[in-house]
């Protein structure tokens, strides 16, 4: 399975956390950890509000996400899966432009530009979660592009 049909699958239709609410923390914590490693409490709950905003989150039996990073504890183990699925799509990508040169074709493991129904949902939520999350001024350009 590709890593864009692992995170379809993950969210499921409509954009709904088929996880645990202790595994939305973890993947909250991932995100924020790959947006800015240095990320301050008051930045971590801004996250997990904002992806709030863009799926639907069943956090039951917290109350809100304050509660699940006070009382709850993160499970890992999607972070873990997603984690090997892009290092998987890097190392391919990464292969394919060392055999092909750097203006290869990528195929369906280039997102901005790939057909697929993995590849359009995330870039339709990218574009989604561009309204709540500051982007660098390079990676909003390549949103305001899609």
């Amino acid at each position: 399975m590709g890593f864009l049909s692992f995170v379809s699958r993950l969210l499921g239709l409509g954009r709904r956390w088929n996880g645990s609410p202790e595994q939305y923390l973890a993947m909250v914590q991932y995100m924020a950890k790959k947006n800015n490693p240095d990320f301050t409490l008051q930045e971590f709950l801004q996250w997990g509000e904002v992806m709030q905003k863009v799926m639907k989150v069943k956090l039951a039996p917290y109350k809100d996400f304050r509660e699940l990073l006070e009382k709850g504890t993160p499970d890992y183990s999607m972070v873990e899966k997603l984690d090997g699925k892009l290092s998987e799509l890097h190392q391919r990508r990464e292969l394919k432009q060392a055999i092909y040169g750097p203006n290869v074709d990528l195929g369906e493991d280039d997102v901005m530009n790939s057909q697929s129904e993995g590849a359009i949902f995330a870039r339709d939520m990218v574009k989604d979660l561009s309204q709540h999350v500051r982007f660098s001024d390079e990676d909003q350009k390549k949103i305001d592009d899609l």
